[in-house]
């Protein structure tokens, strides 16, 4: 009963949080200049998400040196819809979500407000239009996130890492930012982790009634290119996030 009064609780709030954040980013996603807009929309996600924490009650913890993460491309593991509220309160990003999120009913339709990256592996062509866009953004020193696991999970490993995002750092001097993401929850309680085939609105509804989530974010040392090719790099950095991963997540 407790859980129930809790998911519709945190209902009330989030539904005029959300629609707060619409209006309120609105004179940003106004202006002329199109990178003024999406840095300012960086600005405004940071806030929108930092509220999206304290309804849901995630606790965020940050290890590491945060304030040398300026631009780059930042690289996690991968868990779910809850990643992208916990990194963009850490960070404040522009957002890459794979193109079908645009079919997502209500929540496709908000996020194409945030100026987004839309990630169409459907082709060769379509793919390099988004390396492109990370390009000029990492060049604006905008910060980027992805998920090289192509999927998420359960949070119980690091999947191989796909190599393809990796190749926009090979075309200037941009810096990888590695980091590891870890969910704690009270014994007993569902997982914050969406993966496989759960349904999305079954896994909110879950969620909503999560009493307290605890998530952890392990800033690694930064890697850069420095002649290897993009499979190399994938493969060092998805080592370097699975042996921090192997590390605390049994602490």
């Amino acid at each position: 009963m407790m859980s129930f009064f809790r998911k519709i609780g945190r209902i009330l709030l989030l539904v005029p949080w959300l629609v707060f954040m619409a209006v309120y980013s609105a004179p940003v996603r106004l202006r002329r200049d199109p990178w003024t807009v999406i840095y300012g929309m960086t600005r405004m996600i940071r806030i929108w998400a930092r509220g999206l924490l304290r309804i849901f009650n995630i606790r965020l913890e940050v290890f590491g040196d945060i304030d040398s993460c300026y631009g780059g491309l930042i690289v996690s593991n991968h868990m779910g819809y809850v990643d992208v509220f916990v990194h963009a309160a850490v960070f404040g990003l522009r957002f890459s979500p794979k193109v079908e999120v645009k079919s997502w009913p209500v929540l496709g339709w908000y996020t194409a407000l945030t100026h987004p990256i839309w990630i169409d592996r459907s082709s060769r062509l379509k793919t390099q239009k988004s390396l492109e866009e990370f390009r000029e953004s990492l060049e604006h020193r905008i910060p980027l996130i992805v998920y090289p696991e192509g999927t998420s999970t359960d949070g119980k490993t690091v999947l191989p890492f796909k190599s393809s995002l990796f190749e926009v750092v090979l075309e200037g001097d941009f810096a990888i930012q590695p980091i590891l993401t870890l969910y704690r929850v009270p014994e007993g309680e569902d997982s914050p982790c969406w993966y496989g085939d759960m349904a999305l609105l079954s896994h909110v509804w879950r969620l909503l009634g999560i009493s307290k989530t605890e998530a952890e974010v392990y800033i690694l040392p930064p890697v850069k290119a420095e002649g290897r090719d993009r499979k190399t790099l994938a493969v060092l950095v998805h080592d370097a996030i699975a042996e921090a991963h192997e590390k605390y997540r049994r602490n």
